[in-house]
């Protein structure tokens, strides 16, 4: 969830009214002044009384915030982002039953300590799956021995592959699964979570 402000922002000397928005690592700032600026690059930040201050590309910043917002959108800002296995939402509590291979690293280490064979034990599903066969291969297991808990389709972002993403949604639907999040899990992986879809 972002936070959101009307604002005056100070950069350098000149001062000007912009719509401040903080969510997925980036401060947006629109209207009179526009800008993008990510997380990640912003420098010495910093609350001071009612201004979020900071440095980006050698310019001073400062965000004028309603009374006790600062602190709030440093926090924010300073946040560390989400672990792939926080977005996937497993650790040794909340373990996954997996399906097909695991051969990328990100994935095999967000994973660790986090997989089970035992359905009883499992919070959701993880199918890793690189072509429609392997989705169906993964998709007979998880109808079987999980249908009605979460389940991460995981293929490749190559739009060009043998498995796109308009491909695991209609296997999906098919079996009456819709999608709730997205997540990256790679530079060459992708996954959409799905759920089985409430009777009417």
């Amino acid at each position: 969830m972002g936070l959101e402000a009307e604002s005056e922002v100070r950069v350098g000397r000149e001062s000007r009214h912009a719509h401040a928005l903080l969510e997925n690592r980036k401060l947006t700032l629109s209207g009179a002044f526009r800008k993008t600026l990510p997380a990640a690059e912003l420098t010495d930040p910093r609350a001071v009384n009612h201004e979020l201050l900071f440095e980006h590309d050698g310019l001073s910043y400062a965000l004028f915030l309603p009374e006790g917002q600062a602190e709030k959108w440093l926090a924010k800002l300073t946040a560390e982002p989400p672990s792939l296995a926080q977005k996937l939402g497993v650790d040794s509590e909340h373990r996954a039953l997996v399906y097909g291979h695991i051969e990328d690293a990100a994935l095999n280490g967000a994973l660790l300590n986090a997989v089970t064979t035992d359905p009883m034990r499992a919070a959701l599903s993880i199918a890793v799956a690189r072509t429609p066969a392997d989705l169906n291969a993964a998709l007979a297991g998880v109808t079987q021995h999980l249908p009605h808990a979460p389940v991460w389709i995981v293929y490749p972002r190559d739009a060009q592959s043998r498995l796109p993403e308009s491909t695991v949604r209609s296997h999906m639907r098919a079996l009456n699964f819709v999608a709730s999040k997205s997540c990256a899990v790679s530079d060459t992986l992708t996954a959409l979570r799905f759920s089985l879809r409430k009777p009417a």
